[in-house]
């Protein structure tokens, strides 16, 4: 009985404190598909807060993230496209896409509060989400090709929802 919670504690210990379900969901990304090392450009399109958020494995955390697409059969993101963020009060909040289509909101940058409205824009162009965001922080959890019963397109500027 001691030898096991000696190896409960150290298994604790060594996983820095994190939570096992954000560990789980990291780990079902499978490897990093390149081709740019660790930073703002890798991995986009992917569910950013499954490892970017307290109890993740990687830093910075981040209150929200996402890629954005021209069309939703884009394999790159959109640079420049401007993310604008509303909330109940009308409050808003923007980030610009980089040069791989993401942007994010580092932890305690947002300063909206959830539900929160979403408006895609570049140039003339605009898309507006439908549905509020209820308590999600990564784009890539519900949009992400292909497209399934729970799952929308990747956000994309152009073509049809």
């Amino acid at each position: 009985m001691k030898q096991l919670l000696v190896l409960a504690l150290a298994a604790l210990f060594a996983s820095g404190c994190r939570d096992p379900m954000l560990e789980a969901k990291a780990d079902a990304l499978g490897p990093d598909p390149g081709p740019y090392e660790e930073g703002e450009k890798h991995r986009a399109g992917f569910p950013c807060t499954h490892c970017h958020v307290s109890g993740g494995r990687a830093s910075p955390h981040f209150d929200l993230a996402g890629t954005v697409y021209a069309d939703k059969d884009a394999a790159r993101g959109l640079e420049g496209v401007t993310v604008r963020l509303f909330d109940a009060s009308g409050r808003q909040q923007t980030k610009a896409t980089n040069e791989v289509g993401t942007f994010f909101f580092e932890e305690g940058e947002l300063e909206l509060d959830f539900p929160l409205w979403v408006r895609i824009e570049l140039g003339d162009e605009v898309r507006s989400m439908q549905n509020p965001i209820f308590r999600e922080r990564s784009c890539a959890t519900c949009h992400r090709n292909p497209a399934g019963p729970s799952r929308r397109w990747q956000v994309h500027l152009r073509g049809d929802p």
